[in-house]
């Protein structure tokens, strides 16, 4: 009996051995499962500014961090540090402060992700392939001219051989009449000039005559009004810049948010053009370019002051000077924090569907209604007057939906404070919502003071 029951305790520990091994495997599939798709949006909202899943840049390759951490630490501190990289060093963690040591001594920036978002986000990086090589396409978007100058050749060509037409005619018509007088016996001034005999025709003519003035005088004002109605308007205009930067690149195939780099746009009346120390942020790391090989990052070195070889700054900076791209009349205000704060007006809405785009241009009106997320769809000329105008008069405010409930009103919203100024005034409010919207234009967008100081 001893040694039956010696059997059966042995297999019971057995057992529970191989369940908590097996619970204990599966725990740690589950904390590795994750969605690659909610992950690669994930990456590149909050990596993709500093890492790279297959290699190194500002921040080391992502792909088998996981696996670094458990071998050299625990899973525990792999995902604390992702949280709070700072704790994890203080705490004495050999391999915490293994990573920072190696990385100059910067720790990583703390990320408000849950495990679950890091699950996600190591999935996609697990998963991540590099695309191929690039086949001889720089990526670059070329506005072609060649139809309107083809188009352009083709209406002078006629016009010049109906100019030769009419003169032919006119001559013809003229040895005709010249003929007939002499038949008829009618006398010929043999002496008259060119210009008595076109006033003369003028004159017998004067009717047509009369009429086809008054239609070139109307053709040229209307000419010259549509000259006049394109003083100010720069669509499609793409200055050559210092550096051969591609958005493309950036934005599209790295995913870098437009804000990491314009991050003024959220906080200040301009966007403003990126600092070199924001270029470094990558390009410390990263030397060579997909297509321009070390020509073009070179020059951000060098705007810095750093050296790739030793990986030390000199301190001798040399400014880039970039050439302004989207320019206003000095008379005129614009703030790019009330349109992505407060508006939260979308990068695309104004400047396309940049991740197409090398260096920037002023986008067509074509080009903004191409943009499929665009909910405003423009007839006017881009930054022009009439352009601002329309999009104050098509973007609608949801007022009162941008009430923070429970906040007080001195801590309240832009739009939910003018919200509970509308609750007191009824009148106005139902005036405002008559046809179910409160646009831009009815809060002011269309007051010249908005605009123009």
């Amino acid at each position: 009996m001893k040694i039956f029951g010696s059997f059966i305790s042995q297999r019971f520990k057995l057992l529970a051995i191989t369940t908590f091994t097996l619970f204990s495997f599966i725990s740690n599939i589950h904390a590795q499962e994750g969605d690659p798709e909610i992950g690669g949006k994930l990456f590149k909202a909050n990596c993709a500014s500093c890492h790279f899943p297959d290699k190194d840049m500002t921040g080391p390759a992502l792909q088998g961090a996981r696996e670094r951490w458990i071998e050299s630490s625990t899973e525990e501190n792999f995902y604390a540090w992702i949280k709070n990289s700072g704790a994890v060093i203080k705490s004495g963690d050999g391999y915490a402060n293994q990573l920072f040591n190696k990385w100059n001594k910067t720790p990583m920036t703390p990320q408000s992700v849950s495990d679950e978002d890091i699950d996600n986000i190591f999935a996609y990086v697990e998963s991540y392939t590099p695309p191929p090589p690039p086949t001889g396409a720089t990526g670059e978007t070329v506005v072609s001219t060649d139809d309107e100058g083809s188009s352009s050749f083709i209406w002078w060509v006629i016009a010049i051989l109906l100019l030769i037409v009419i003169g032919a005619v006119g001559t013809s018509r003229g040895y005709l009449s010249r003929a007939i007088k002499q038949q008829n016996g009618e006398e010929i001034n043999e002496n008259e000039t060119v210009s008595q005999a076109a006033r003369r025709w003028a004159w017998d003519n004067r009717g047509w005559f009369g009429v086809v003035v008054l239609v070139g005088v109307v053709a040229v004002l209307v000419i010259g009004l549509m000259g006049l109605m394109k003083i100010g308007v720069f669509e499609d205009y793409k200055p050559e810049q210092p550096i051969k930067y591609s958005h493309k690149l950036h934005a599209g195939d790295l995913g870098i948010d437009c804000k990491y780099c314009h991050n003024a746009a959220m906080k200040s009346k301009h966007a403003t053009i990126p600092t070199v120390n924001v270029c470094m942020n990558c390009h410390s790391q990263v030397h060579e370019g997909t297509e321009t090989g070390t020509t073009e990052i070179s020059k951000i070195h060098e705007a810095a002051g750093f050296d790739p070889e030793t990986r030390t700054y000199s301190g001798e900076t040399k400014p880039i000077k970039w050439v302004k791209v989207h320019n206003l009349p000095d008379h005129v205000y614009f703030n790019h924090s009330q349109h992505v704060n407060v508006g939260g007006v979308d990068c695309a809405q104004c400047h396309g569907d940049m991740k197409k785009e090398t260096v920037a241009r002023v986008m067509t009106t074509e080009d903004l209604n191409a943009v499929e997320e665009n909910e405003i769809k423009f007839s006017r000329p881009t930054l022009t007057m009439g352009w601002c105008i329309e999009c104050h008069q098509l973007s609608n405010v949801d007022v009162a939906g941008s009430h923070i409930k429970g906040a007080p009103e001195s801590e309240d919203t832009y739009y939910g404070v003018i919200h509970q100024r509308l609750l007191k005034d009824k009148e106005t409010y139902q005036k405002y919502l008559e046809d179910d919207v409160i646009s831009v234009a009815e809060l002011g967008g269309w007051e010249c003071a908005k605009c123009h100081y």
